[in-house]
């Protein structure tokens, strides 16, 4: 008889060392059950740190290369049945391909003819039993993460602003800490949000100081872009809430970088419609693209060529239906809102009720310690896991509702303008693009025809009106 060809195939799913010795001593016992059965090996193939089972989301470049690298009489040779597959559907597709082939299959001291039944139903039973102990892994996990969350503990990498800390006896990671550099980036960048500053001006101020960006940043390891500064502002993580599977579950075990009420501030100014999304240039005026021509209803553009002795707001249509000088219509929008928001009843027209957000975040606390309290309970039998799941799913519900109010009382730049002592200083003090979205947030601005000719200007030609 020929001597037979003998294909080792290797795998583990994690190898936190990074040396593959998991791997190298599969090899070693394989290669000894080849010199013991006189074969030869041909070829190792070896998939380090990858998964198996259905749910591990990975191909396997070295098993897929089995196809192409078994031939008939050949061998393949792994120390284990789970080694090649934790999956039903992948051990039916190798074990038709050996069967085809006329390749065994050597694992665990036997080895087995795919083309008799008796090999193909005792090997199917391995791959049954494989598949089921990968189920109840990623059960046990799982529920792990589960309760490691329902405590607070952190996941994954700590993000910018923490750094993580270590038991210096074992090594494993025992939570997140303040970041001496990046932590006071975060709250500035929430601080200077808050007064009205956008993330496009936040972010140039950063790369001028020349502040390191996150390393997780693709393409821009050096830089900052206001993506980046919106995805930290959007996080709960810097609130000290704790996250599992896109809910909000509770308080983390790690310190807050950003107060919870302002927190929800910046996600009320965050989801405002009124915000413009997307690149673009950086606004200049303060009309432009929000203003409408009176005529045809076009918004208006700044147009300030070297043809024209003063920058002016036409009509952005190709008729371009009317052009008028900015600098009359800026100055005389301008005195419309700050006289408005200078009245004695301005903080109550335009700014929510002062206890909408805390009422809301208390009601917000007090029902993420209620699913906390029966979580615990859970945990120790007290309730059972139908129970648990039933107060879950009325709970989540009132929860997410609670964040929807405290996020609704979101302080914007008009809010920050009427309780101003002088609010024309404060106006001129803000960044054009946070008068830009005052001017979103009150007025409809529409600019018509003069009607006393070009040199002159007549006030009644700017129609404005205050939005409800």
């Amino acid at each position: 008889m020929a001597e037979r060809r003998a294909i080792i195939y290797t795998r583990v799913s994690n190898d936190p060392t990074g040396n593959a010795r998991s791997v190298d001593s599969q090899e070693a016992e394989c290669r000894a059950v080849c010199a013991r059965e006189g074969w030869t090996v041909a070829e190792v193939l070896t998939d380090n740190d990858m998964g198996a089972s259905r749910w591990s989301g990975v191909a396997r470049p070295q098993y897929e290369r089995l196809a192409d690298t078994l031939t008939a009489g050949d061998v393949l040779v792994t120390w284990e049945a789970s080694r090649a597959q934790r999956d039903l559907a992948a051990y039916v597709a190798l074990r038709d391909l050996c069967a085809e082939r006329g390749v065994l299959w050597s694992y665990s001291g036997r080895t087995y003819d795919l083309t008799r039944g008796d090999d193909r139903f005792g090997t199917g039973l391995d791959a049954l039993i494989a598949e089921r102990e990968a189920d109840q892994i990623r059960e046990r996990t799982l529920r792990g993460k589960r309760a490691a969350a329902q405590a607070g503990r952190p996941a994954g990498r700590a993000p910018y602003g923490y750094r993580r800390t270590f038991d210096p006896d074992t090594g494993a990671t025992t939570g997140w800490a303040v970041h001496a550099e990046e932590a006071p980036i975060v709250r500035e960048v929430a601080r200077r949000f808050l007064t009205g500053e956008t993330l496009r001006g936040i972010t140039a101020d950063l790369n001028r100081r020349g502040v390191p960006a996150p390393k997780s940043q693709k393409n821009a390891l050096e830089h900052w872009v206001p993506r980046r500064l919106r995805l930290i502002l959007g996080s709960p993580t810097y609130a000290g809430l704790r996250q599992h599977r896109g809910e909000i579950i509770g308080a983390a075990s790690w310190p807050a970088l950003i107060d919870e009420t302002d927190w929800h501030r910046i996600q009320g100014i965050l989801a405002d419609p009124a915000r413009r999304v997307g690149p673009g240039p950086a606004a200049r005026y303060l009309l432009s693209g929000i203003a409408k021509c009176g005529v045809c209803g076009a918004s208006v553009r700044h147009y300030f060529p070297k043809s024209v002795a003063s920058p002016k707001y036409q009509c952005s249509s190709s008729r371009a239906c009317i052009a008028r000088r900015a600098q009359p219509i800026d100055e005389l929008v301008t005195g419309v809102i700050v006289g408005r928001l200078a009245m004695p009843d301005a903080v109550d027209v335009f700014t929510a009720p002062e206890d909408g957000t805390a009422v809301a975040l208390e009601e917000l606390r007090a029902l993420r310690d209620r699913l906390d309290s029966f979580a615990d309970a859970a945990a120790a039998g007290e309730v059972s896991a139908p129970a648990f799941a039933r107060i879950e799913a009325r709970l989540l519900p009132q929860i997410a509702d609670a964040e929807r109010r405290a996020t609704a009382g979101a302080t914007t730049p008009v809010a920050e303008l009427v309780t101003a002592e002088d609010v024309k200083a404060a106006w001129d003090a803000l960044p054009i693009e946070s008068k830009r979205t005052v001017v979103r947030l009150l007025l409809e601005v529409t600019v018509n025809p003069s009607t006393v000719g070009t040199r002159r200007f007549n006030p009644e030609d700017i129609a404005i009106k205050w939005k409800a």
